[in-house]
């Protein structure tokens, strides 16, 4: 059983809308960047090497609002591996509460064939330190 992998956000004012809270495009954009920091970590991401990921699919659900200025947690873990694809499971926490979650299926992809490619043994190996299937 593994851990989530942690990352943190810093809300910026330019992140705030009309309401006055944080826009909700801006939820997608922290959640992304947990994802990059887990899949490049892996050695998922690795354009260099002709590798790298796509969304194949993202839910996300608010829960609650956020605002500037702050910061925002972002914990992501893997749900569930396949043979080309993973699924990660995400949660926002801002001021001690889960104010997002979000379910993300992302497929390794071939930069050269542009299609969907097998999970590398190595690759299974260092995404099973996040694997946590009830998060």
């Amino acid at each position: 059983m593994g851990a989530p992998r942690i990352t943190t956000e810093k809300l910026r004012f330019n992140d705030t809308d009309m309401l006055g809270h944080i826009n909700n495009a801006i939820y997608s954009v922290i959640l992304e960047a947990g994802r990059v920091e887990l899949v490049r970590e892996a050695g998922i991401l690795k354009p260099e090497a002709g590798h790298g990921v796509v969304i194949a699919r993202l839910e996300l659900d608010f829960l609650r609002e956020m605002n500037w200025p702050g910061d925002v947690r972002c914990e992501t873990v893997i749900h569930k591996l396949g043979n080309k694809s993973f699924h990660l499971r995400q949660h926002l926490i801002y001021e001690n509460e889960i104010t997002a979650r979000a379910h993300t299926v992302l497929a390794a992809f071939d930069m050269t064939t542009r299609k969907a490619m097998p999970l590398t043994e190595a690759w299974r190996a260092t995404l099973d330190q996040w694997f946590v299937p009830e998060f």
